[in-house]
C-alpha cells in the first residue's frame, strides 16, 4: 500500500515539474523574443513611438566600450581590439550584425557620443517638439543610401544636441543629448523612433539581410 501511494506521488510530482518546465521554456522563448524584436520602441504605423531616456555608458579604462542599441534598448561590449585581428573593418562588420548604434566616451573635461552606421543630421532645438513623422520621412538627407562612417558628436555650448537619424536597419528618429550624467557614469540621451515602412517589415528585414551578408 505504502509503494502504491509513493507511486502516485511520484507521477503526481513528475507531472507538475513537466508543467513547470513547459511553461518556463515558453517565459524564456517570449523572454528571448522581447530581447531580440528590432522593432520593440518603434511607433506603429509609421506613427513616432514612445520618448525613451536612458544612459549611454561610457568607454572602459581599457579601451573597451558598451555600444546601445537604439531599436531594442540593449547594450553589447565591444569585444577587444586583439580579437578582430587588429582589422577596422572586422570591428565594423560586428557592429553592424548586432544592430548596434551609438556609444559615448566622457573624460574629465567633456564627453562626446559615438554613432555607427546612423546617418545624423543636426535641427535646431525646437524640431525636436515640431518635427512631425511626415517631415522626418520625407526629408531627402535621410534617404537610404551607402553605409554611414562613425560620427563623433560632442557635448558643449554652442555645440549642436539634437538630430534627425536614420539607423543602419532603416529606423527613422529624433535624438536629444541632454548631457553628462550627474554622476560622471555616462552621457544621458533621450530619443523617439518611427518605422518608415508603417510596420516590421523594413527593420526586420534589414536586419536578416545584413546578417546574410555576414556584416
Amino acid at each position: 500500500m505504502n509503494a502504491k501511494k509513493y507511486f502516485v506521488a511520484a507521477i503526481v510530482l513528475s507531472a507538475v515539474l513537466l508543467a513547470f518546465a513547459t511553461s518556463f521554456s515558453i517565459w524564456q522563448t517570449k523572454r528571448g523574443d522581447n530581447e531580440h524584436n528590432p522593432t520593440a520602441l518603434t511607433g506603429p504605423s509609421g506613427k513616432f513611438g514612445p520618448v525613451i531616456e536612458t544612459v549611454l555608458p561610457p568607454a572602459k579604462t581599457n579601451g573597451t566600450t558598451e555600444i546601445f542599441d537604439l531599436e531594442t534598448g540593449r547594450v553589447l561590449l565591444q569585444p577587444p581590439f586583439e580579437h578582430f585581428n587588429s582589422r577596422p573593418d572586422a570591428i565594423m562588420g560586428w557592429v553592424r550584425s548586432n544592430g548596434l548604434d551609438i556609444s559615448c566616451n566622457v573624460w574629465s573635461t567633456g564627453a562626446t557620443c559615438i554613432t555607427y552606421d546612423m546617418t545624423v543630421v543636426a535641427v535646431e532645438g525646437k524640431c525636436w517638439e515640431e518635427t512631425t513623422e511626415e517631415e522626418l520621412v520625407a526629408d531627402p538627407a535621410l534617404a537610404l543610401g551607402r553605409h554611414s562612417p562613425r560620427r563623433l558628436l560632442v557635448l558643449g555650448h554652442n555645440r549642436p544636441d539634437t538630430y534627425m537619424f536614420r539607423t543602419g536597419e532603416g529606423t527613422l528618429g529624433m535624438l536629444r543629448i541632454v548631457g553628462v550624467n550627474q554622476d560622471g557614469s555616462g552621457v544621458k540621451i533621450c530619443y523617439r523612433l518611427i518605422n518608415p515602412s508603417g510596420g516590421e517589415t523594413s527593420v526586420v528585414l534589414a536586419t536578416e539581410s545584413r546578417a546574410k551578408q555576414g556584416l
